[in-house]
């Protein structure tokens, strides 16, 4: 195989390039008496993609360069990282590339990517081929009820509203109206997410006919990296798809120069599970809003008669701050020492503390009256201090 590309083609072939790439990590080239075709599937096997370049997109085309018995073209399986290596600026490829040459060496295996700039400058790739064997995907476009095409503008603003952190997104389809709505787990709490939803009407497609309503969901990666391809080719995007779990096809051509498949595996979005998670999640909040006025209105109310070792085995507080009024620790105060009074008339030995009754501690209150007893006496005057040395000096001077 070998053939020539014009600079102004060198550009769509580098687009298409990185646009494969964000599909998968191998490219399948395989050439026809009319064409040539590049291949990638991605690595969960649910996104595919094919371009196709017939013979007028090049100045110089065989494909049986180096013929052989079977007068077969070209089949062979490159890495994608080889084929980013050779065009890393695409977007000022036609400024720079006067014309590229692609051609196999059939001695060493490899395929020969020659770059004549200007100014005389050849850049020479020598790629590795990995294997010797072509891919294809078994699909239909032709006969599917739902067809639309749709300027990539409108679907790139659309996606715009999107979080980047979406994985997947939801087409629901109808005569009246297309809704695009960004695909929700319903295991995932609806409480930390966004939920984006567009309705967009017929008339702001170039064509819409839908002949069967359905739901599809389908990635998001794919779909944001083919119509980056389409808004740099500045194309229009077709549409082709049935029902749930039939693949969707996306595509994007140019006349009669080349054409791209871009197929993509799709899954059924249950609406009617989301909506009732909502709703549970709605009432999960309305519970948890009764729940705290009551704990609100609860904590309002002093604890009188509550047993602080019942708090203490409670699992769901830490700590359980307990307000006695001073009236009611006063008279507790004063009936403890009745009744010290009353056993120590009555001379019996104190019995052994029981270390599975530990007294509670004793109020703040009467904490600080027992630390600074003096400053709390009726007798006590500040002024009787006055010239009393409490503390002597350290130093001798």
């Amino acid at each position: 195989m070998k053939c020539h590309i014009p600079g102004a083609n060198v550009k769509v072939l580098g687009r298409t390039a990185h646009a494969l790439a964000r599909f998968g990590d191998e490219l399948y080239l395989e050439s026809l008496p009319d064409c040539i075709l590049l291949r990638t599937l991605n690595a969960a096997e649910s996104a595919y993609a094919m371009v196709k370049f017939n013979k007028n997109f090049f100045t110089y085309f065989n494909y049986n360069y180096y013929s052989t018995e079977d007068n077969e073209g070209l089949k062979c399986k490159i890495s994608m990282k080889s084929a980013l290596n050779i065009f890393k600026s695409p977007a000022h490829m036609d400024k720079q590339v006067e014309n590229l040459e692609i051609k196999l060496d059939a001695e060493s295996c490899k395929l020969i990517f020659q770059l004549k700039c200007r100014h005389g400058i050849v850049k020479t790739h020598f790629v590795s081929i990995l294997d010797c064997k072509a891919m294809q995907a078994v699909y239909t476009k032709d006969s599917v009820p739902n067809r639309i095409t749709s300027p990539q503008r409108i679907l790139s603003e659309a996606l715009g509203n999107f979080q980047s952190s979406d994985d997947q997104v939801t087409l629901e389809v109808s005569s009246q109206s297309l809704i695009m709505r960004n695909y929700v787990d319903t295991n995932v709490d609806l409480t930390k997410i966004i939920r984006t939803q567009i309705s967009l009407k017929p008339s702001e497609f170039d064509g819409y006919a839908i002949e069967a309503e359905t739901t599809i969901t389908f990635t998001l990666k794919e779909f944001r990296a083919l119509l980056a391809f389409a808004e740099a080719l500045n194309l229009p995007l077709q549409l082709h798809f049935e029902t749930t779990g039939r693949p969707v096809v996306f595509i994007v051509h140019n006349g009669s120069t080349f054409e791209a498949h871009f197929v993509l595996a799709t899954s059924k979005c249950d609406s009617a599970s989301q909506a009732t998670s909502t709703q549970h999640t709605n009432v999960e909040r309305s519970k948890r809003k009764d729940s705290n006025s009551t704990l609100g209105s609860a904590k309002k109310k002093p604890h009188l008669e509550v047993d602080i070792s019942k708090c203490l085995d409670e699992d769901s507080h830490l700590f359980n701050f307990i307000d006695i009024p001073e009236e009611v620790m006063l008279n507790k105060t004063s009936t403890n020492g009745n009744i010290e009074n009353k056993s120590k008339s009555s001379g019996k030995t104190e019995e052994p503390m029981d270390c599975d009754n530990i007294p509670a501690s004793p109020a703040a209150k009467n904490m600080i009256k027992s630390v600074f007893k003096r400053c709390f006496e009726s007798t006590f005057d500040p002024r009787n201090l006055h010239g009393a040395i409490l503390a002597e000096n350290s130093d001798s001077e």
